[in-house]
């Protein structure tokens, strides 16, 4: 570190006191910038890992909505009473529904 106080020293005509602050700042600007990154790199990711996971709630959702209306369909078409509450199709009602 010595090193590079002397050099900034002598390259900018300056004390040793200002080149040592000049240099201790750009190596805290330099590591306060990696850290950000890091920072961001992590948010990212597991903003892209909630995301497909979302997503693929939302595919299984449709998919059992598919499946619930076909064998909605069917029931009626049996004659049936689909019973929404246990997701199944129940007998033929004998009266009036």
């Amino acid at each position: 570190m010595s090193l590079l106080i002397t050099f900034l020293a002598d390259r900018l005509g300056v004390s040793r006191l200002v080149s040592g602050v000049i240099g201790w700042s750009a190596i805290a600007l330099v590591a306060s910038g990696a850290v950000l990154g890091v920072y961001e790199f992590i948010k990212h990711k597991g903003a892209d890992e909630v995301r497909a996971n979302i997503e693929k709630g939302n595919q299984d959702a449709i998919h059992k909505g598919i499946d619930a209306r076909m064998s909605l369909d069917e029931c009626i078409d049996a004659g049936g009473v689909y019973d929404f509450g246990r997701q199944r199709c129940s007998a033929a009602t004998t009266g009036p529904r």
